[in-house]
């Protein structure tokens, strides 16, 4: 099958299970930039989950050695990390990739595809959440007849892509969490249908989402906000302290990420401080996006902190240079 090019390898990283435990399927999907939130997703998952066997699908692009082997050190006697390394032949039309979109994430096309051979049902999580509540209730969703289970997309989403995909308002989920049933997946043939519409010339504003949601309109189940709670985070902020004790995902949607020094928030500092990642320096900001520089930059000055605004904005001026080389 044409999936299988895109995999260049399989490597077990280890293989742990209990046989007294049931085992949830678990799928990330990144490449290098992403590896260590990925990990730290993981870690989240792992320590809100001790009661049930957890398989970790990774589909790797393009990530170094020595930063997969970091995912060792996640070794636990409940735990399985099995990666999959994504070739060369992998690509996805550059025009349909906007806003800050990358190639990575249409690999969730090729996940249940892939992984039906081993189960029917699999957890794709985005690489930016966290996993804060026991995720049995999700992994109980009763998914006969569907396609996955998700969660609505916020208002100001809903307004732009419900008409734009012709969807009924609502309707139109995020694609950060989907709780998958593989074999409805693979009878339907939608990784197939999902590549020939992505790479079909047509722009979808966001990409990959766009396409699953067209791809499957009335056959999903909507759950609560608390499975997929989409948090902006802003420079110095705590939005995520506001968020219920009843949160299973936190997912950080927009370009400001929390393991951005600029970003970090407690309780993404809490996740990291317990991870394998915990002694990694963390990025000011995103060089990609010099503009949140300026932004702490701005509200330095606003707390008369003016030594440390001009420090920021310097190094808003020495990013906005290096972008442009």
């Amino acid at each position: 099958m044409k999936e299988n090019l895109f995999i260049k390898k399989i490597t077990t990283l280890f293989e742990n299970a209990q046989a007294s435990l049931e085992t949830t399927h678990i799928a990330f999907c990144f490449d290098d930039n992403y590896a260590m939130p990925a990990g730290i997703a993981m870690s989240s998952v792992i320590s809100n989950n001790l009661d049930k066997n957890l398989v970790f699908h990774l589909f790797a692009n393009n990530v170094t050695n020595e930063k997969i082997s970091r995912f060792n050190q996640l070794n636990n006697d409940n735990v399985s990390i099995i990666c999959y390394e994504i070739g060369d032949d992998f690509s996805i039309n550059p025009d349909t990739l906007v806003l800050h979109v990358s190639a990575s994430t249409c690999l969730r096309f090729v996940v249940p595809q892939i992984l039906n051979k081993v189960t029917s049902r699999v957890l794709y999580l985005d690489c930016d959440v966290l996993c804060t509540n026991n995720l049995n209730e999700l992994i109980h969703t009763d998914l006969s007849d569907k396609y996955a289970a998700v969660v609505p997309d916020v208002d100001k989403t809903q307004e732009k892509q419900c008409p734009a995909c012709d969807i009924p308002y609502g309707e139109y989920f995020n694609a950060g969490m989907i709780y998958i049933n593989t074999d409805m997946w693979v009878d339907n043939n939608l990784t197939d249908k999902a590549f020939a519409m992505i790479n079909s010339g047509k722009v979808y504003k966001f990409a990959d989402q766009d396409v699953l949601n067209i791809l499957m309109q009335g056959k999903t189940v909507f759950l609560p906000k608390r499975f997929n709670i989409l948090t902006s985070l802003t420079v110095g902020g705590k939005e995520d302290n506001m968020i219920g004790n009843d949160a299973v995902i936190i997912h950080y949607v927009t370009g400001n990420k929390p393991w951005y020094q600029l970003y970090l928030t407690p309780l993404y500092q809490r996740y990291l401080s317990s991870s394998p990642w915990a002694n990694n320096k963390l990025l000011v900001a995103n060089e990609n996006a010099p503009s949140t520089t300026r932004r702490y930059a701005k509200l330095l000055a606003s707390q008369h902190k003016y030594f440390a605004a001009i420090k920021y904005y310097l190094l808003y001026l020495k990013h906005k240079a290096c972008k442009k080389h």
